[in-house]
């Protein structure tokens, strides 16, 4: 049985909403719409698709060098608020919820970094030129030589 696009795209909500966050999506660069995250070896890239109709989100799963991809569902009707089934409907409700949640944890990294821009420098910087973080070496100081 196959595994559906709604359960999918719940279980990345979940995973990207959850306390503590188990799904660490980044912006991606800046000259293209939409983010990335990485979760068991497979690349998720949640990004905006545009055509005559709009704009639609697509969320592209790539792994090995194979690729699939869930595209939120076109809308109908009047100023575009009619879906065919309400399995559709569930669907884009889904893709909404997580682009919020995704938008949402960028966003509180990036005035967390911001705001710690020292800190954050500093602890890089230690783990670059000594290779562990700065509170693994200043625990082993204070525990000294075993």
């Amino acid at each position: 049985m196959p595994i559906s696009d709604a359960y999918i795209i719940q279980y990345l909500l979940d995973g990207t909403s959850e306390s503590p966050v188990e799904i660490h999506w980044c912006e991606k660069d800046t000259e293209q719409a939409g983010y990335v995250a990485q979760l068991e070896g497979v690349d998720l890239i949640l990004e905006p698709v545009y055509s005559r109709g709009g704009s639609r989100l697509t969320l592209r799963f790539c792994h090995d060098g194979e690729e699939f991809s869930i595209s939120e569902p076109a809308s109908g009707g009047w100023l575009g608020r009619k879906f065919s089934s309400e399995d559709e409907r569930h669907l884009v409700r889904l893709f909404r919820n997580l682009i919020q949640a995704v938008v949402s944890q960028c966003n509180i990294r990036r005035q967390r970094a911001e705001q710690n821009q020292e800190e954050i420098r500093e602890r890089i910087s230690h783990r670059m030129l000594f290779g562990e973080s700065q509170e693994t070496s200043s625990r082993a100081a204070i525990a000294g030589p075993r």
